[in-house]
């Protein structure tokens, strides 16, 4: 009687499962498309924000190095005297670097004028040894009403990208603002 009782209990166990339609491990056509149209959207929106990332970031590198160029200028012209001191007498071969100072924020007079006669034939060489050969640049010296004593390069336009940096100096006894602009 026990082999007729488990036989019966089997018989009803196999009775109450679902009836399945042999699907074990087959896939649907429709799960298939879902899928590839998911993982392929999740894709296109990862390659768009990763480029979006990276137009960003070669964006926020060019201006750091534009403004640090425009730093390290603004500062050579008011502290330095440029290489070698005398530069204003020279040659324009002759000139490591350009410097506007007799002593430390104090510009001399001459190295201004020097500077402004390389602006007419000699922009490109005079940005070079202001370590701003690859952006174009513009250098205003005025006095602390903004009135502009002298200046040195081309206008930024009004689509360009500007760093600019302003140092105070004295030039013949007063104070001046020197004001370096770096732009694309």
């Amino acid at each position: 009687m026990k082999t007729l009782k488990k036989e019966g209990e089997r018989n009803t166990k196999l009775k109450l499962q679902p009836k399945t339609l042999n699907c074990k491990g087959q896939i649907f056509t429709t799960d298939l498309i879902l899928a590839v149209t998911v993982f392929l959207f999740v894709l296109t929106l990862t390659i768009i924000y990763s480029n979006q990332v990276a137009n960003r970031v070669g964006y926020w590198e060019e201006a750091n190095d534009r403004e640090n160029a425009a730093l390290w200028a603004s500062s050579a012209l008011v502290l330095s005297s440029g290489e070698p001191s005398n530069w204003e007498n020279l040659a324009l071969e002759d000139i490591n670097s350009i410097g506007l100072a007799g002593s430390k924020s104090v510009l001399l007079p001459s190295k201004l004028q020097r500077l402004v006669d390389l602006n007419s034939g000699h922009y490109s060489e005079a940005k070079a040894l202001l370590g701003l050969a690859k952006y174009g640049v513009r250098i205003e010296v005025s006095d602390l009403n903004k009135q502009l004593l002298n200046a040195f390069g081309l206008e930024p336009g009004s689509e360009s990208q500007v760093s600019a940096f302003t140092r105070l100096a004295v030039l013949n006894g007063k104070p001046v603002l020197v004001k370096v602009e770096a732009f694309e």
